[in-house]
């Protein structure tokens, strides 16, 4: 009897208790993912300031900064 196992899709997260993730911030501001990338790079976003398990994103309150700092 052959034994199947399914591949399982994961996804990227979008919100944590106190993490924004890349995904989050695309759908905050409806951005696609090379968006959010030129956006970094260029300085249009804060630096992440949250490193867990190889995956990296942003404090809630330094986007609720940043976006009081730029509107």
């Amino acid at each position: 009897m052959a034994s199947h196992t399914r591949t399982r899709i994961r996804r990227a997260p979008v919100r944590g208790d106190a993490v924004i993730w890349p995904r989050g911030i695309e759908e905050r501001y409806g951005i696609s993912s090379v968006t959010r990338w030129r956006w970094e790079r260029s300085g249009r976003l804060p630096p992440r300031d949250v490193h867990v398990g190889g995956r990296s994103g942003w404090r809630p309150e330094t986007i609720e900064r940043y976006e009081a700092g730029v509107r």
